[in-house]
């Protein structure tokens, strides 16, 4: 596991080296990021991290670029001509290609180049290459319109009267032309008749919307919200506190020199940390619900019973004796996990007792120890065993563990 501080104020606990690997790639850990270091206890920078420095040494290096390849007229790359150009000298022993091979793909090139301009060249022309021109002539109201005839040249053809766009050829012999009708005369689309909207049923409309609007804004709409936001951020502390694996907090192989320490206290600085985020979530909803409601008091005209009845509901934020406690209990396990981390090589755990080299060590244990198991039982004397907060959740981790005893 890695703890890995974002920038000052935010940490972030991954499991594994491709977890941290990843959160390096994607950017969320940079070089001013500082992770954890478990033989020193100390903070450190991430630029010193061996797998840090590979994946930055990765992205400086660039693939070499491929080489220009520059294609000849008759297909194939510029490489491949080299190549036939070798091909094409004479050996010892082989016998010397034709120089005429070229010359002649090119000629057969141009031939069937110029073959198909002629194809195209020759097929039928569409109406409007014709070079004769066209006039349309308006007729009156009351007579047939008069039509201008011009002899055609030799070699034309001959063009009808086209119906479809009313354009007659000064060469057509016809006489008839049907012209198009005009845009005033041809019908309007008519549009429906827009319904009747009754008084009474907007009335109603306006009256259930403001009805609902009402609702949301009631008491007990605004203390149903008030209960949600504050479930949704204890959701979030006990699923921190889950992937903080604090099961059996003071066992045996927790405390054991080989590691176990370590790890048990980047958990406990996980946990730590949904703690303290769990409570600004705490205080923010505190605050933002009690400026609602003065403000809703006000627009409302509430009356000082429902006041009354706002300010005497179920508290949802964690009671500040409680508060204290819980914090005052990571610190106390904290300290006893950094006198540990440091006394590594220098204690032994047989069973529930625990003997340590130096006797000022044993000492220090001690005293932490009992002001941990007096901070327990008060929080079970103030209901922390019960509570759904942070010091229940600590209560639980520990369990019926217990800190073994000094010799």
């Amino acid at each position: 596991m890695y703890l890995v501080e974002l920038r000052p104020g935010k940490e972030e606990l991954y499991r594994s080296s491709d977890e941290l690997a990843l959160a390096i790639r994607n950017g969320d850990v940079d070089s001013r990021s500082r992770v954890y270091h478990r033989a020193t206890a100390k903070w450190i920078s991430i630029t010193l991290h061996p797998q840090y420095k590979a994946i930055v040494a990765a992205s400086k290096e660039e693939p070499a670029s491929r080489p220009t390849r520059r294609w000849s007229i008759l297909g194939g790359s510029q490489e491949n001509a080299g190549h036939a150009s070798q091909a094409a000298t004479p050996t010892e022993n082989g016998p010397l290609m034709h120089r005429w091979r070229r010359p002649l793909a090119l000629g057969v090139a141009g031939l069937l180049f110029m073959s198909g301009m002629q194809l195209a060249l020759s097929g039928p022309r569409p109406p409007w290459a014709g070079k004769q021109r066209t006039a349309a002539v308006k007729p009156a109201a009351n007579r047939r319109p008069v039509l201008a005839k011009a002899t055609p040249q030799a070699g034309d053809e001959l063009d009808r009267t086209s119906p479809a766009t009313g354009m007659v050829s000064l060469a057509s012999s016809s006489n008839t032309w049907a012209p198009e009708p005009r845009e005033e005369e041809k019908p309007l689309p008519v549009l429906p008749r827009a319904p009747k909207l009754r008084t009474r049923s907007l009335r109603d409309a306006l009256s259930g919307q403001a009805a609902a609007t009402r609702e949301g804004n009631s008491l007990d709409a605004l203390v149903a919200r008030y209960s949600a936001a504050h479930d949704s951020a204890r959701a979030r502390l006990e699923a921190g506190m889950r992937v903080a694996r604090l099961s059996k907090l003071f066992g045996v192989p927790r405390l054991s020199a080989g590691g176990g320490v370590t790890d048990t206290r980047m958990s406990l600085a996980g946990a730590a940390n949904f703690i303290r985020v769990y409570r600004q979530q705490q205080a923010t909803i505190e605050r933002a619900y009690q400026d609602t409601v003065t403000a809703m008091a006000r627009q409302e005209g509430w009356s000082p019973k429902k006041v009354r009845a706002w300010y005497s509901r179920t508290p949802k934020k964690e009671a500040a004796t409680l508060e204290l406690l819980s914090g005052s209990l990571l610190a106390s396990i904290d300290s006893v996990l950094a006198l540990l981390t440091d006394q590594a090589g220098a204690y032994k755990i047989r069973g529930t007792a625990i003997a340590f080299e130096e006797p000022a060590a044993g000492q220090s244990y001690g005293a932490l120890r009992r002001r941990i198991k007096e901070q327990i039982d008060a929080a079970v004397a103030a209901g922390g065993a019960t509570s759904a907060g942070p010091a229940g959740l600590l209560l639980q981790a520990v369990g019926t563990t217990t800190l073994p005893r000094e010799t």
